[in-house]
């Protein structure tokens, strides 16, 4: 046995530690420990003791990381994830950190989960730049990392679709209920209901024929293919709707 400093004793112990948790359950644990040890004393073999932390240390590096020894196929599942995200490439360190704060977002949801929505948001988001940057495909990560993408652009295109529509409607349609029988006071409801959202989805079109680069930026891969000529096809819808809610406003 090498004769080693109390520093270079404790050093060699925590990795020592740190491999046996990596090993924990595996059947091979103790003969990786015996050929680890057995490598630190040939290594140092000819040091003259007690040998220091800092002339272990060359040695404990060219080993690598204590769980490096455990083979990815006898761990779960989530110690698998755990130590992809905390030694793998940058952009599976991302990919899962994304899916863990998914994750953790709709477990915790009844006591405040959905306040990790935006963290989730912005490592997705980092993980497509990272892709970006290298001019890879997101391929099957697409599962881990673009849920929270969705969510938000959802969140936001919902309020920016509706949110006006429905203050507008609250206050456009208050105290009439004396002025309308229950068929005309159906009609006029559903005319201003189809013509408030008609005329703001019109002026969203062009709101969003301004902004449309950021937007896109901003929900990628998701909106990749979205155009300035897109406002379009809002625009006509809007146009419809505002037609019909005319109709039954002023015509029927």
């Amino acid at each position: 046995m090498i004769d080693l400093t109390p520093d270079a004793e404790q050093r060699f112990e925590s990795y020592l530690t740190r491999m046996r948790a990596a090993l924990r359950g595996s059947a091979t644990g103790d003969d990786v420990e015996q050929s680890v040890r057995e490598h630190v004393e040939v290594a140092l073999g000819g040091v003259e003791g007690p040998v220091s932390a800092d002339r272990l240390e060359p040695v404990l590096a060219q080993l690598g990381p204590p769980e490096r020894w455990v083979s990815e196929d006898e761990l779960p599942a989530w110690r698998r994830m755990m130590m992809r995200l905390s030694q793998g490439p940058e952009d599976w360190r991302l990919a899962y950190g994304s899916f863990a704060l998914t994750l953790l977002m709709f477990v915790l949801m009844p006591i405040g989960g959905v306040l990790l929505l935006i963290p989730a948001y912005l490592v997705s988001r980092a993980f497509v730049e990272v892709l970006a940057s290298r001019d890879e495909a997101i391929g099957a990560r697409r599962w881990l990392v673009l849920p929270p993408v969705v969510i938000v652009m959802a969140i936001v295109t919902g309020i920016a679709l509706i949110a006006p529509i429905g203050a507008a409607v609250s206050i456009g349609l208050r105290d009439l209920d004396d002025m309308f029988s229950t068929v005309a006071r159906m009609r006029y409801d559903t005319g201003f209901l189809a013509m408030s959202a008609g005329v703001w989805w019109i002026v969203l079109a062009g709101i969003y024929s301004i902004v449309y680069r950021p937007y896109r930026a901003a929900f990628l891969p998701l909106t990749a293919r979205l155009r300035r000529g897109h406002a379009l096809v809002l625009t006509l819808v809007g146009a419809v709707f505002a037609a019909i809610g005319a109709v039954l406003l002023f015509v029927v």
